[in-house]
């Protein structure tokens, strides 16, 4: 698969409101055809799964869509959606696997209360708060995030070849799950692993949301960098995560990278 390279870093200072933002991708059909072309919104906002701010397209640096048996990417659509940018795909018989990989960009929080607000809402771990605590009486924050954002769907028609599961990205941070998340029932158990610079990542705090539901209280994953996730009825689901850690960068004192993936349960 050839990425697409759309510019260098961007960096832009945003508000504090923007950190409560999780960006997804969504695909318009949960139940396409093989050969289908079929549209994938893009947008970052608060309550899933409704849209909130459109991505921009020189905000990506890769994408792809791929399955068992294809390769393709992802293309601007002639028409957007309102509050979400709009790709166009063709998918093929079997699950597929579409992403979209954003450049960086700054954030700075003005506030400790703020930052305190941030960490408590990602899961941060302990040692970021003791280095904070370290930090905020000589500088402010300012941090480089980074945020990748799957989808996975299910196209009716024969599957070729192995699966697009575990493919990987170019970005540092990657959330996958270990089967199918579109063959889950509306009770099943959905494992994931993450990873960081192709490691998994012990200790790192992962969320499920389900559309129409609040946020779950938020899990850790184990030694191996895997946790279960349980999966209580049919629908859109959000998988969400950020990896955060202190960084020395010209304009940054904070580095992250957010994580996000979507899947749908069909209704029994």
């Amino acid at each position: 698969m050839k990425p697409l390279r759309i510019g260098m870093i961007a960096l832009a200072a945003i508000s504090l409101h923007a950190t409560a933002h999780e960006t997804w991708l969504l695909p318009s059909s949960v139940s396409p055809a093989a050969g289908d072309s079929i549209r994938f919104y893009m947008t970052s906002g608060m309550s899933f799964p409704a849209n909130g701010s459109a991505i921009t397209i020189d905000r990506i640096v890769e994408q792809g869509l791929s399955a068992a048996s294809s390769e393709g990417e992802l293309r601007p659509a002639a028409e957007g959606g309102e509050g979400a940018l709009a790709l166009t795909g063709e998918v093929a018989g079997g699950l597929n696997c579409a992403f979209v990989r954003l450049n960086p960009r700054i954030l700075q929080i003005d506030t400790d209360e703020a930052v305190q607000h941030y960490l408590d809402e990602i899961g941060a771990p302990e040692e970021v708060y003791e280095q904070w605590d370290r930090m905020r009486s000589k500088e402010v924050w300012r941090e480089s995030y980074s945020k990748l954002a799957r989808t996975y769907v299910q196209a009716a028609g024969e599957a070729l070849g192995g699966s697009c599961l575990g493919a990987t990205s170019e970005g540092r941070f990657e959330i996958q799950p270990l089967s199918d998340p579109t063959t889950l029932d509306v009770n099943g158990e959905l494992t994931v692993q993450v990873f960081f610079d192709d490691k998994p990542l012990a200790g790192q705090a992962i969320g499920i949301v389900r559309e129409g539901d609040a946020p779950r209280a938020l899990a850790r994953s184990d030694e191996s960098g895997q946790v279960s996730l349980t999966v209580n009825g049919w629908g859109r689901y959000l998988v969400y995560a950020t990896h955060l850690r202190p960084a020395v960068g010209d304009d940054f004192n904070w580095e992250s990278d957010f994580a996000t993936f979507t899947f749908y349960v069909r209704k029994p």
